[in-house]
C-alpha cells in the first residue's frame, strides 16, 4: 500500500517592493554587464545604502582614492571596490577568500551619476537621521571636481633567477600616494587586483598568459600548490591539484616515482570547444619552488615600492610569509650537508667497554611463578605516565599532586602538591617539566625540589628526551627546549651543559649509543651528538625526513626514513648504518603497502619493520647484511605491541592473542589465545615486560610466559586492567589502573633442581 505524506510550507515574507524596489535600480546599474545577480531578498539594503553613500561621499571630498562597501548577500558576501580617476569612479565586484572569484574590474562611472543614484535610492527608502545626514553629505559634495589621473603603468617583473625554471610578467599598475603609517593589519584584496602578462620559461620553452589575468591570484594559487607538492615530494607521495584562479587555468602533478608536470592555460570561453593550456612535462619539482619563490619576491618588493601601505596588507603578508616557508622547506630538503666521522674508533672502544660488563639472567625463564597480593591503594586522577617503580619505592603522579609509596606495604612515604608536568626518573630524582618550561628535580627521600632551571615554552610539540646515566658519562638529562632546540642539563647543578638547535620544530626522538646521541627531529637528518660536548659528529641527509626512534646493535644502526602509519601513506626507507662513523652502508625502499610503526626490531640476521594497517599488525624482515627481502607476513588483524627476544618477535595484541614469531624468516613458533574482553577492558598500553627470563604479558590479566618456546609460568590473580604494569628483580609485578586502583603482587616460593 502507497502512503501519502502531507507537507505543510511555510511561505517567508518577502520584503515589500517598495523597500526592494530601489537598491535593486541600483545595484543593475553597477554591475552592468556582468554576471553578478545578487538576490535582494537577502540584502541588508538600508546598510549597503549608507555605506556606499558614505563612500561616495568621502571619494567626492577626496578624503581617500579608493574605498570598499561589503555586499552581502547570500550564502556567500560580495564586495564593491571604488576608485576614484579623475571625475570618473572605477567599480570592482569581487568575492574574497582562500579562491577569490572577480565579477566586474573597473568598470568606469561617471562620479556624478553614481552620487545622484545613490541620493535617489536613499530617499526612496524609509527616512531615519543617518539616511538624511548622508544624503545632504552627498548633496554637498557635488559635484565631483577635477582630481589627478593616475594612469597604469606597465611594471615588468623580472625575477634574476638562474634555474631552469623561470617565472616573469608584466603588471598594469597604479602608483598610490604615500598613505599614513598603519598599527593595524587588516586584508585588502582590492588593492591586489591588477592584470598583467604572465611568461614561463622551461629550458628553451617558453609561454605566455594573456594580459587580463590577475597576477597576484594567480601568484597566490602557484605558491600553495608549490608548497604541497614540496611537501608531498619530501615524504614520497604523489600530488595532483588543479583549479582557475585569476582567471587563469593552474595545475602541478606529482607522480609516486617523483617526477612533477606544470600546467598553465586559460579557461574555456563560451563558443570555444576546449581550453587554451598547455603542459610542462617532467619538471624538477625543486626548480619549480626556486621560481616561484623568486616570482613571489620579486612581485613582493614591487607591490611594497609602488604602495608602502602594503606592508599592512595581511594578504600581502601571508603571501610572503608563505613565499618564506616555500623557501625555508625547499632549503631543507635539498640541502646536503652530510657529515662523516674520520674518528669512528674512539666511540666504537666506548661502547665496546660498556657492553664487556652486561650479563643477563634467566633464573625465572626456567620455572612456574605464583603470585600472591601484597596490597591494594586507590589514587584519584592517576597520571600513568608520572608513575614509576624506583627500587623500594613507587612513585605515583596525579593531577594536582605527586605521592611516593613504600612499594613493600603501599603505605605512603610523603605527598607534594604539583602541577600536572612531564614527569622523568634520573638516578637523582623525579625531574618534571611543566609546560611553561619550568624544570624542577625533586628528592626521592621527601619530594623537597633539589634545584630549578628554567627552559623554553612548549608550544605545539611535545616533551622529549632521554637520561644519561652510563659508567664514563656525566649524568645528564637530555630535553626538548621549545620547539626547536635539545638541551643538556646536568643532573647535580641543573646547569644547561651544552645546546643543539635543529633544522625546524617538531618532536624530537633520542636514542643513546655509547657516547652518541642520535637525534631524529622530522627533518631530512639523522644527527649524531657527543653526549658530553654536544658537538655533531656525524650527519646523514636524506629526501625524506626521519621521525621515528632508531634502533643500535653493536656495530650497526638502523634508521628509517618517511611519514610512518599515523602521519600520512608514503614512502619509506630502510638505513643500515655504521653507528660510530654515519657511513650508509646499503639502503632499501619498504613495500608500498608498509606502514612502519617504531623502531626497527633487530634479531641476529634480520632487522625486523612492524606496521599496522589494513591487515592488521604485520612483521616484515630485512636481511642485516644485504638489505634482500627476507619475509613480509600479516600476524594479527589488530594492532599490537612487539618486542625482540632472543630472535623471537613477541606479538601481543589488543585482540587477546600473544604470537611468537621466528625473525629469521617469519614462521610462527607459538600462538596463545586469552580470554577476549570488551573494548573498556583493554589494558591502554600492550607492551610486555622482560624480568630475569620471564615475559609479563598485559591482557585482561597479567600472564606469564617463557619467550623461547611459549611456556605459561604463571597468571596474576585480581581483577585491575593492568593499564601500567612495572615488575622488579624479585619478579614482584605493581599493576595500575587508570581509574585510579593500585595492586602488588610478590612472587611466591619457588622450586628449582639442583644438580651436584
Amino acid at each position: 500500500m502507497t502512503g501519502l505524506t502531507l507537507v505543510s510550507f511555510r511561505q517567508t515574507a518577502v520584503p515589500s517592493e517598495p523597500d526592494l524596489s530601489p537598491v535593486h535600480a541600483l545595484l543593475d546599474f553597477l554591475s552592468e554587464g556582468s554576471r553578478l545577480a545578487p538576490r535582494l531578498a537577502e540584502v541588508e539594503a538600508r546598510e549597503l545604502v549608507c555605506e556606499l553613500g558614505t563612500a561616495t561621499a568621502e571619494l567626492a571630498s577626496q578624503q581617500r582614492a579608493r574605498a570598499v562597501v561589503r555586499l552581502c548577500t547570500r550564502p556567500e558576501p560580495w564586495e564593491i571596490g571604488i576608485e576614484r580617476s579623475g571625475r570618473d569612479l572605477l567599480l570592482s565586484v569581487f568575492q574574497g577568500g582562500q579562491d577569490p572569484d572577480v565579477a566586474v574590474f573597473e568598470r568606469r562611472v561617471d562620479g556624478n551619476t553614481l552620487a545622484r543614484k545613490v541620493i535617489e535610492t536613499a530617499g526612496r527608502l524609509p527616512q531615519d537621521g543617518r539616511l538624511t545626514a548622508i544624503i545632504e553629505r552627498l548633496q554637498a559634495s557635488l559635484p565631483f571636481g577635477d582630481a589627478a589621473i593616475v594612469e597604469a603603468e606597465t611594471v615588468a617583473i623580472d625575477p634574476a633567477s638562474e634555474t631552469s625554471i623561470v617565472i616573469s610578467a608584466e603588471i598594469s599598475l597604479r602608483t598610490q600616494p604615500p598613505a599614513a603609517a598603519s598599527t593595524a593589519l587588516r586584508a585588502d584584496l582590492f588593492a591586489l587586483l591588477f592584470r598583467g602578462r604572465i611568461r614561463i620559461t622551461v629550458g628553451d620553452h617558453q609561454r605566455e598568459l594573456p594580459d587580463d589575468v590577475f597576477v597576484f591570484l594567480v601568484a597566490e594559487q602557484l605558491s600553495v600548490m608549490t608548497l604541497e607538492a614540496l611537501e608531498a615530494w619530501t615524504r614520497g607521495r604523489p600530488y595532483y591539484r588543479r583549479l582557475t584562479a585569476g582567471g587563469a587555468i593552474c595545475g602541478v602533478k606529482l607522480g609516486s616515482e617523483g617526477a612533477a608536470s606544470l600546467t598553465l592555460g586559460i579557461p574555456r570561453a563560451p563558443g570555444e570547444a576546449r581550453t587554451s593550456a598547455w603542459t610542462f612535462p617532467a619538471v624538477d619539482v625543486g626548480a619549480l619552488a626556486h621560481g616561484i619563490v623568486a616570482f613571489g619576491r620579486a612581485l613582493s618588493r614591487t607591490l611594497l615600492r609602488r604602495d608602502r601601505a602594503q606592508a599592512s596588507n595581511l594578504r600581502v603578508h601571508s603571501f610572503r610569509g608563505r613565499i618564506r616557508e616555500l623557501s625555508d622547506r625547499l632549503r631543507d630538503a635539498t640541502r646536503n650537508d652530510s657529515k662523516i666521522n674520520a674518528a669512528p674508533e674512539i666511540y666504537r672502544a666506548f661502547a665496546e667497554a660498556t657492553r664487556s660488563g652486561a650479563s643477563k639472567s634467566d633464573a625465572f625463564g626456567r620455572t612456574r611463578l605464583r603470585f600472591t597480593s601484597r596490597w591494594t591503594a586507590a589514587v584519584p586522577s592517576i597520571d600513568l605516565r608520572a608513575t614509576f617503580l624506583c627500587g623500594d619505592r613507587l612513585v605515583v603522579g596525579s593531577t594536582r599532586e605527586v605521592s611516593c609509596l613504600d612499594a613493600a606495604t603501599g603505605s605512603p612515604l610523603w605527598r607534594r602538591v604539583c602541577p600536572r608536568a612531564v614527569s622523568v626518573m634520573t638516578p637523582l630524582g623525579l625531574a618534571r617539566l611543566e609546560p611553561d618550561g619550568a624544570l624542577t628535580l625533586h628528592d626521592l627521600d621527601g619530594g623537597d625540589p633539589i634545584w630549578s632551571a628554567q627552559l623554553a615554552p612548549r608550544v605545539g610539540t611535545s616533551a622529549s628526551g632521554a637520561v644519561v646515566s652510563a659508567p664514563g658519562l656525566p649524568r645528564m638529562l637530555i630535553v626538548s627546549d621549545g620547539a626547536r632546540h635539545l638541551a643538556a642539563i646536568d643532573l647535580h647543578s641543573g646547569e644547561v651543559r651544552w645546546r643543539f638547535a635543529a633544522r625546524r620544530g617538531g618532536g624530537f626522538r633520542i636514542r643513546r649509543a655509547g657516547k652518541l646521541v642520535i637525534v631524529a627531529s622530522g627533518d631530512p637528518a639523522l644527527t649524531a651528538l657527543d653526549v658530553t660536548t654536544g658537538e655533531v659528529v656525524w650527519r646523514f641527509c636524506d629526501r625524506l625526513r626521519f621521525a621515528s626512534h632508531v634502533a643500535v646493535d653493536q656495530d650497526a644502526l638502523f634508521a628509517l626514513a618517511g611519514d610512518g602509519a599515523f602521519v600520512g601513506r608514503g614512502g619509506t626507507r630502510l638505513h643500515h648504518m655504521d653507528p660510530w662513523s654515519g657511513q650508509v652502508r646499503w639502503s632499501v625502499d619498504l613495500p608500498a603497502h608498509v606502514a612502519p610503526v617504531g623502531a626497527p626490531l633487530l634479531g641476529p640476521e634480520t632487522a625486523v619493520i612492524v606496521a599496522h594497517g589494513r591487515r592488521g599488525t604485520s612483521l616484515t624482515g630485512f636481511d642485516r647484511k644485504t638489505g634482500a627481502l627476507r619475509f613480509d607476513t600479516a600476524v594479527c588483524s589488530t594492532t599490537a605491541s612487539c618486542l625482540m627476544v632472543d630472535g623471537t618477535v613477541i606479538v601481543n595484541s589488543e585482540g587477546g592473542e600473544l604470537v611468537g614469531v621466528q625473525a629469521g624468516d617469519g614462521s610462527t613458533r607459538y600462538r596463545h589465545v586469552f580470554a577476549g574482553a570488551v573494548e573498556g577492558d583493554r589494558p591502554r598500553r600492550l607492551e610486555p615486560v622482560l624480568r630475569s627470563g620471564a615475559l609479563f604479558v598485559p591482557q585482561t590479566e597479567v600472564h606469564v610466559v617463557r619467550p623461547q618456546d611459549g611456556t605459561l609460568l604463571g597468571q596474576l590473580p585480581g581483577d585491575i586492567i593492568p593499564d601500567l604494569l612495572r615488575v622488579d628483580e624479585r619478579c614482584d609485578v605493581y599493576v595500575a589502573e587508570e581509574s585510579g586502583h593500585m595492586a602488588a603482587y610478590s612472587a611466591a616460593a619457588r622450586l628449582s633442581l639442583v644438580r651436584a
